[in-house]
């Protein structure tokens, strides 16, 4: 049986490694525990586009832009990344390097940097720390009705696990300042999703560059209306899947049954739209 690993919120992330492996790895498993990872091998160009987009919750280094500043018997002298991260961002910052006993001493007093050794404390201590971050409730106050639209679709043939980290990314960023929530789930080559936020705008969303996205089709709206509250308040876009699938397949993604959202997908939909998509 699948086991899943799932955040209660959907946070920007910020990733900065100078190994595109690694990096690349990263993004894939941040995406499967619902978070979303815009990734950079170059420093100045992280930096330069901080500077200018502030949508992110966390940024994740391996700080490998400071490790010639450790002269004379390891004394550091001045780390320009962190320095530099910690006076253009707001948010928290962590340290994920094979050389965090060169930051320790520097980063030990300062409230926004934490430090994890690379590889021994990974992937589901970056969960952890992910999951310990505080986001701001957007939320609370809707002073409109919430309007929530399902819809279904098929994905086409050429589609790739690249299409869906993007899709998912764009819709992260967007609905944000949307004031849209929702999840997206992969299912038997079909997406099934659910919006939340305010009616003329889920359905601008939905009509104008949903329904006109090229990478899917056979659209098809299984139910839309108002509803008492949102459901996914805390997530931009949801995704769901396991991290303890070694390959990261985001695509493979079938077992319905196991999936955190399946239930609510199943209470929504009647028994003809369970048949169509082979959910039991």
């Amino acid at each position: 049986m699948m086991r899943y690993s799932i955040s209660n919120q959907s946070i920007n992330v910020l990733v900065l490694d100078k190994s595109t492996d690694v990096s690349h790895m990263l993004k894939k498993a941040l995406f499967f525990a619902g978070h979303s990872a815009t990734v950079f091998n170059d420093p100045e160009k992280a930096l330069e586009h901080l500077s200018h987009h502030k949508n992110y919750g966390a940024v994740i280094t391996d700080c490998f832009f400071d490790v010639d500043n450790f002269k004379n018997n390891n004394e550091l002298k001045g780390p320009i990344l962190l320095d530099t991260l910690l006076t253009i961002t707001k948010f928290p910052v962590l340290v994920w390097s094979e050389y965090v006993d060169k930051f320790i001493s520097y980063v030990q007093y300062k409230d926004r940097i934490t430090v994890l050794r690379k590889p021994e404390e990974n992937l589901p201590h970056i969960f952890k720390w992910l999951a310990n971050i505080k986001k701001e409730e957007n939320y609370q106050n809707d002073t409109f009705p919430i309007f929530q639209l399902i819809y279904t679709s098929r994905v086409i043939d050429a589609f790739t696990e690249n299409d869906l980290m993007d899709i998912l990314n764009t819709a992260r960023q967007f609905n944000q300042t949307a004031n849209i929530c929702g999840a997206l789930i992969y299912h038997s080559g079909h997406f099934l999703q659910v919006l939340e936020g305010e009616k003329s705008v889920v359905e601008a969303l939905y009509y104008e560059h949903i329904a006109k996205d090229k990478r899917h089709n056979d659209l098809n709206v299984l139910s839309q209306g108002e509803t008492d509250k949102r459901v996914f308040s805390n997530w931009d876009m949801g995704f769901f899947g396991s991290n303890y699938n070694e390959d990261y397949t985001l695509l493979g993604l079938t077992d319905f049954d196991q999936h955190p959202a399946g239930q609510f997908f199943k209470e929504k939909l009647t028994q003809p739209q369970k048949e169509l998509l082979g959910i039991h």
